[in-house]
């Protein structure tokens, strides 16, 4: 894919900013390859969505009680030829999961689901948030359509959830593990914890959002190979 630049958005459709920051943060590392708009360089959200565009990044998990935050995704999923879930909240839930509602300002809003439970989904780019070199990584692969690096982004998209529990459940008590703390070290909130070189859970710290399961190379590999399911 060569000569014209890549149409490109991000839409946050209600995360805590963190993705939005990142997103911005990598404008710089791909401006060579694409146009690209967020809400901080539009005016409003309409402007965003007047044309169509290749590539629609979209942070925030979607809550199923807003019908207007359904009625954004479903305009970006049809403004988009390709549509990516940023961000753990979008491609998971997140943390968001835990919400229960009851809490001003808006206290209906109590169930968030990633994208995928309400639009179709190319690609999801988990993390909390995803650094920017990730953006760069993927928008290359894109553009020089390596099929092996699309094909893990692409295999993300049809997750629902991802945490340290399936990372438990799938690499450690399979003995898979081969104790080298990438998921220790990717961990936002210190959930993990290696001792005697085997990741431990700390359950109450874990916000769900995939990222150790995403950095562990034994699970990159199932998720790869389609054993994952």
């Amino acid at each position: 894919m060569s000569g014209e630049k890549i149409k490109v958005i991000h839409v946050d459709i209600g995360g805590c900013e963190g993705c939005s920051v990142s997103f911005l943060r990598s404008l710089p590392l791909i401006s060579d390859k694409c146009a690209a708009k967020t809400l901080y360089t539009v005016d409003s959200i309409d402007e965003l969505l007047e044309n169509d565009v290749d590539i629609a990044f979209v942070s925030g998990s979607v809550c199923l009680n807003d019908e207007e935050t359904i009625e954004t995704l479903k305009s970006v999923r049809r403004r988009a030829k390709i549509l990516i879930a940023f961000g753990s909240c979008a491609s998971f839930g997140g943390v968001t999961r835990f919400s229960r509602g009851g809490q001003e300002p808006k206290p209906s809003h109590r169930t968030f689901a990633p994208l995928n439970q309400v639009v179709e989904v190319e690609y999801s780019i988990p993390g909390c948030p995803p650094p920017p070199q990730t953006v760069n990584s993927f928008m290359i692969a894109y553009q020089r359509q390596i099929v092996t690096q699309l094909a893990f982004f692409s295999k993300l998209s049809e997750f629902k959830k991802l945490s340290g529990f399936d990372l438990i459940d799938d690499i450690v008590l399979t003995g898979l593990c081969m104790g080298c703390g990438a998921c220790e070290v990717s961990c936002p909130t210190g959930a993990i914890k290696l001792i005697e070189r085997r990741p431990n859970l700390i359950v109450e710290k874990c916000i769900r959002c995939g990222t150790c399961y995403v950095r562990c190379p034994r699970a990159m590999q199932l998720l790869i190979r389609g054993v994952k399911k």
